[in-house]
């Protein structure tokens, strides 16, 4: 049982960590005054590196529970679960673009040295918000604890701290530019 409590406690934390990675990203862009940017920045990555973490520990502990029935194949190729097999998919299709937003992520410095590739970063790095949005879906269709009061409390947070920083990110669409790069 302690196996099942872990990846329900590992699911949930990583999403508000995730969340919270994807709210900064969104205020990332920002004027700041000076090194507030750099603080901002650090926060976003410090919390998509352990939203990360915990993802994969919500992934492992899944795999190692035998009672949530969703095993290898399951949580590899979307929509064959045994549990919920689309609520599931959900889950694995925002894992997977989560993992690709990462990698991306460390490949920042060498995609953005040229305007090009600082547009063609920019973009699949946006698709964080297409992998945020398949975890809460995730969350509130695979969740089993998602009808305690607590637990959707959470998730409507989540939802508002991205919506609110992404709808002060639209207002602003001015990128950025230090050096002739976008940041």
């Amino acid at each position: 049982m302690n196996v099942w409590f872990t990846a329900r406690g590992a699911g949930l934390s990583a999403l508000v960590l995730l969340s919270a990675s994807t709210a900064l990203g969104a205020l990332a862009s920002h004027r700041f005054r000076p090194g507030a940017r750099y603080v901002v920045q650090y926060l976003h990555r410090a919390f998509a590196g352990l939203g990360v973490s915990v993802l994969v520990l919500h992934v492992g502990t899944i795999l190692a529970d035998s009672y949530a029935q969703v095993g290898w194949r399951g949580a590899l190729i979307p929509f064959t679960s045994g549990y919920r097999p689309t609520a599931v998919a959900f889950g694995s299709l925002a894992a997977y673009t989560f993992l690709g937003v990462a990698v991306l992520g460390l490949a920042r410095g060498r995609m953005a040295a040229t305007p090009a590739g600082a547009r063609a970063w920019r973009g699949l790095h946006g698709l964080a918000y297409a992998g945020w949005g398949l975890a809460i879906l995730h969350g509130f269709t695979a969740g089993s604890d998602s009808s305690q009061g607590w637990v959707r409390l959470t998730y409507l947070l989540c939802l508002a701290a991205v919506g609110a920083a992404a709808g002060s990110r639209s207002l602003r669409v001015v990128p950025v530019r230090t050096q002739g790069v976008l940041r």
